[in-house]
């Protein structure tokens, strides 16, 4: 049972974040259709039967895909629609009260889940955020691991023949090997698909290297 809700957790997760959900030109139609869905179901099944959950489904991925403001103008929309087929379709008459408390009740439970859409979708952005932040700083950290130290060889090179004095070839092939090393690192860094880091000092966090993200242009050289 946690594995088949875990599998729809995800479905559910991916089908948010997928373009369907990010674009307006897929959302609306969307919402257009399984609105009026919901409404005709509702029409042709009787006051005895109501598809709520397609009213709820219109209202939350309008909340989430489009934002709060959508959400709450689509179940305004829905509101009036089913007040409409309570006064003007269904042949019975219901008392006003218990169409005025329906509708209600019904509008209490979709402003609650736009809110809770909405902080829940700004939590996530915000985590994204966060994130990216906290990656682009390992980035960083790595990035300067990987050049300071031989930045500083190279500048006593430079120191060295500012001073006059000439590089003997084992300097240059020192030189040589830490632009290959720096080369090299700096590729892995870009290659890897998966990220993993650690402590390099205090809250300071850098990116492990994959050793196995080498790639053949590196090893050719």
């Amino acid at each position: 049972m946690r594995a088949i809700l875990t599998s729809i957790r995800r479905a559910v997760a991916q089908f948010l974040a997928s373009d369907f959900c990010t674009r307006k030109r897929y959302v609306v139609p969307f919402l257009l259709i399984v609105g009026a869905t919901s409404i005709l179901i509702d029409v042709a099944t009787g006051p005895y039967v109501n598809f709520t959950a397609g009213h709820f489904l219109v209202v939350a991925v309008g909340a989430y895909c489009l934002g709060a403001a959508w959400g709450i103008a689509i179940a305004g929309a829905m509101l009036l629609a089913q007040a409409a087929v309570y006064l003007a379709v269904w042949p019975q008459p219901f008392p006003p009260l218990f169409v005025v408390t329906t509708l209600v009740n019904r509008g209490i439970i979709y402003l609650f889940a736009i809110l809770m859409l909405a902080a829940i979708k700004d939590a996530h952005q915000v985590r994204e955020e966060n994130l990216r932040l906290r990656t682009l700083r390992q980035t960083m950290v790595t990035v300067n691991d990987i050049v300071l130290n031989r930045l500083q060889l190279l500048s006593a090179f430079l120191d060295l023949c500012e001073e006059g004095r000439s590089l003997t070839p084992a300097n240059v092939a020192a030189g040589r090997r830490v632009l290959k090393e720096v080369t090299q690192k700096l590729r892995r860094l870009g290659s890897q698909e998966s990220v993993a880091s650690y402590r390099a000092a205090g809250d300071i966090e850098a990116i492990v290297l994959d050793d196995a993200a080498v790639s053949d242009a590196d090893a050719d050289t």
